[in-house]
């Protein structure tokens, strides 16, 4: 199909796309015919992006045949934001109803004991129905309650223009190792000069968290040991290979990769500032809306394979719902109304819609509707879309869950310091060694650790 047709603004999603949604199964905590007689607003936090207004669309149906006196509304917050906010509403009596968040804060919530335990809204929603590859523990259970449901996976890749790459003869980046991506950015700086051969963030930011990890991680490396108590185990040779290789790609980057975070690499990309990246499946909406050219020449890839470990790991964050306890006089109906949206295959798919590739659906039933495919963008780009959405699952890891081996409730807390990047500046700016850089970041995170081991249980 044309690339034009993909230039269509995601408030059109919002408005027309997967239309039907009247037909929702309505599996709620009510009976048949009762209604809800309660009244007021229930608020919904979410990070900023369209899909959380389409998730609170949703649940307004609901509340219009079943609570008529309330509406559902839907406030931005940066996920860095949401505990210190949380906290002051709480104080204020005054908290919000739901909120959809990010991994790492949805597991400090949980284990801090502040979430309401969700086990009786997943048997309604159905537990079988979750996606191939993952368990419903990614998104956030603990001691044997589920607190968090899936809202979207979203991971992190590889980014390459395709044009490029083919003009200087390189392999095929799905069969890339580390060392071939190095030489993939050595190669495209050396016969590019006005283009950088690769780009991820580098500042003191989430996203240089998030980038770095996907990279300890396929090292086999991590902060914590979740089956030891979460003991530190960062100061560790994995530890280093992923620093040393960050130095080692630095020079290939643009020279303002040490401010870069979220925005910054987006733009590199879309502007045509640079070959490759790491980023989430924004970059390539960006692309889509702003350089036609950029879009059709990049494709998305699980990351390069780590040499010795042959893992590719990504940082997919398992982002899902959850309802505060505390002082929430619109728990049941939260509860009701997020059943209804998540039985909706029409409303999980225009959720998915909103913004393509980078909120992937989480369960079987949307993942494999063939009206998921009816979007310009997965049209125009199909194995980018499902690499996203289903080949990413394989691959997947992230601070909250290291190699899905334990939920970590210290992750959002690490986020918050930015123990990660400011490892990497370590290297990247100060010119510390690896292994200094290494020792240095374990000790903030033992000291993070002492200091909240009482969300160790």
């Amino acid at each position: 199909m044309s690339i034009d047709k993909t230039n269509i603004p995601r408030r059109d999603f919002l408005a027309g796309a997967a239309a039907g949604v009247a037909g929702a199964s309505l599996l709620s905590a009510f009976p048949a015919g009762a209604q809800s007689a309660k009244t007021g607003t229930v608020r919904c936090w979410g990070e900023p992006g369209p899909y959380g207004g389409v998730a609170v669309a949703a649940m307004n149906e609901w509340a219009q045949k079943n609570a008529p006196g309330l509406k559902f509304e839907i406030e931005t917050i940066p996920w860095d934001g949401v505990y210190v906010k949380l906290m002051t509403d709480l104080a204020a009596q005054r908290p919000p109803s739901l909120i959809s968040v990010e991994s790492p804060i949805a597991m400090q919530l949980m284990a801090e004991g502040l979430l309401v335990s969700l086990d009786d809204v997943v048997d309604k929603i159905g537990r079988n129905r979750i996606a191939d590859g993952v368990k419903w523990e990614y998104w956030g259970s603990w001691k044997g309650k589920q607190y968090v449901l899936p809202a979207h996976h979203q991971p992190h890749l590889l980014l390459v223009r395709m044009d490029i790459a083919k003009e200087l003869g390189l392999k095929d980046p799905d069969t890339w190792d580390w060392n071939d991506l190095l030489a993939a950015a050595r190669t495209i700086s050396q016969k590019k000069p006005d283009m950088a051969g690769f780009t991820m963030a580098l500042g003191r930011n989430l996203c240089t968290d998030y980038h770095f990890s996907a990279l300890l991680h396929s090292a086999g490396g991590r902060m914590f040991d979740a089956a030891n108590k979460f003991q530190v185990v960062f100061d560790s040779p994995q530890t280093v290979e992923a620093l040393t290789f960050v130095k080692e790609l630095r020079p290939y980057m643009p020279k303002g990769a040490v401010e870069y975070s979220f925005l910054q690499v987006v733009d590199a990309h879309v502007t045509g500032k640079t070959a490759m990246s790491f980023y989430w499946g924004r970059t390539l909406g960006r692309a889509a809306e702003e350089n036609k050219a950029v879009f059709q020449a990049t494709e998305a890839f699980n990351h390069a394979r780590h040499p010795k470990t042959g893992r590719r790991h990504n940082w997919n964050d398992f982002q899902g719902w959850c309802i505060p306890i505390r002082n929430n006089p619109f728990i049941d109906e939260a509860k009701a109304a997020l059943v209804y949206y998540q039985t909706s295959k029409d409303w999980l798919i225009k959720y998915s819609h909103s913004l393509v590739p980078n909120v992937a659906p989480t369960y079987k039933d949307v993942l494999d509707a063939p009206e998921l495919r009816n979007h310009p963008i997965f049209q125009a780009k199909p194995r980018t879309v499902q690499t996203y959405f289903k080949d990413s699952l394989a691959h997947s890891s992230s601070s909250a869950n290291e190699l899905l081996q334990g939920v970590n409730p210290l992750a959002g807390i690490v986020h918050g310091r930015s123990v990660l990047a400011q490892t990497v500046q370590k290297v990247v700016i100060d010119n510390m060694a690896p292994a200094e850089a290494a020792k240095w970041g374990a000790r903030e995170l033992e000291a993070i650790r002492r200091d909240n081991m009482r969300l160790l249980g």
